[in-house]
């Protein structure tokens, strides 16, 4: 290695360009949940409807007594 002399104090996270990216990104997902909203992944518990079907004949319904 040559003799470099004096060269600028670099931070620990700058020796690396790997590392450096990595929290870069992780920075910026951090960012974009505040902007944007999540993908919602569990649609698979919405409402399927009447499974048997609506009975016609059946009336669960109350009579008001007046």
């Amino acid at each position: 290695m040559k003799n470099r002399g004096l060269v600028p104090h670099k931070a620990k996270i700058n020796r690396n360009p790997r590392v450096k990216k990595r929290e870069q990104y992780r920075k910026a997902l951090i960012r974009r949940k505040g902007a944007v909203r999540d993908i919602r992944t569990n649609e698979a518990h919405k409402y399927g409807g009447e499974e048997t079907g609506i009975k016609s004949k059946i009336s669960r319904s109350r009579k008001f007594a007046s």
